[in-house]
């Protein structure tokens, strides 16, 4: 009994704090609600901008059908959040229960879900990686910045990584694998074939990420 007590409190007056507002964020924040939490529920992301939807990034976003602000992501309910947007987070205080983040301020949780997602691998070399014209893709202003350059008409393009987002990404530019426009695409991958196990023993590239979530 006092357990269910507990957690009715929680369910009632707790404090929810969930890490990472992209689609896992958002859609376990609508599941909280939807099973009946009514406690403080807050958002964090490290991006200044609401959950928006990532693969069209790499699809419609670089044919140019859609524009990158329009890629955010329905809510299947109001969620009556607090959203901690533009700022990361940056430690964790288990002990005090408590979210530290880049600004200096920190958010007190009773539960703690941790749903963060992957990064793009940086170029190893952070000189070359500041280099004019060379790219990343995996948020909004990435994909901005991309769709701005190839509006220039680069004559040769190189993608770096030959998993599912870099093959749909290079199918999807302008002139890809072709000649024509005088451009011409080529993929780059240290494992081989792209989509392929090499010999060495190499994963096969996942198709949408390996996302985290974890409950604390």
């Amino acid at each position: 009994m006092a357990l269910d007590g507990s957690l009715e409190r929680l369910r009632r007056e707790g404090r929810i704090v969930v890490v990472g507002a992209s689609l896992a964020g958002l859609r376990a924040a609508e599941t909280l609600r939807e099973e009946g939490f009514t406690g403080t529920l807050t958002m964090i992301g490290d991006e200044p901008y609401e959950p928006y939807d990532r693969p069209p990034l790499s699809k419609q976003v670089l044919l140019g059908l859609v524009p990158v602000d329009q890629t955010v992501l329905p809510h299947r309910r109001a969620l009556d959040a607090r959203w901690r947007l533009g700022v990361a987070a940056t430690a964790l205080d288990v002990a005090a229960k408590r979210v530290a983040l880049a600004d200096g301020t920190s958010v007190a949780y009773d539960r703690l879900l941790i749903a963060t997602g992957v990064r793009s691998r940086p170029w190893p070399n952070e000189l070359a990686a500041d280099l004019d014209g060379v790219f990343v893709l995996r948020t909004t202003d990435d994909a901005a910045r991309l769709v701005n350059r190839l509006r220039a008409g680069p004559r040769r393009v190189l993608v770096i990584g030959a998993g599912f987002t870099g093959s749909e990404s290079r199918l999807r530019l302008p002139g890809a694998g072709t000649a024509r426009h005088g451009r011409r695409t080529r993929p780059g991958s240290p494992g081989g074939r792209p989509g392929r196990r090499d010999r060495r023993g190499g994963r096969r590239p996942s198709l949408h990420g390996a996302g985290r979530r974890h409950l604390i």
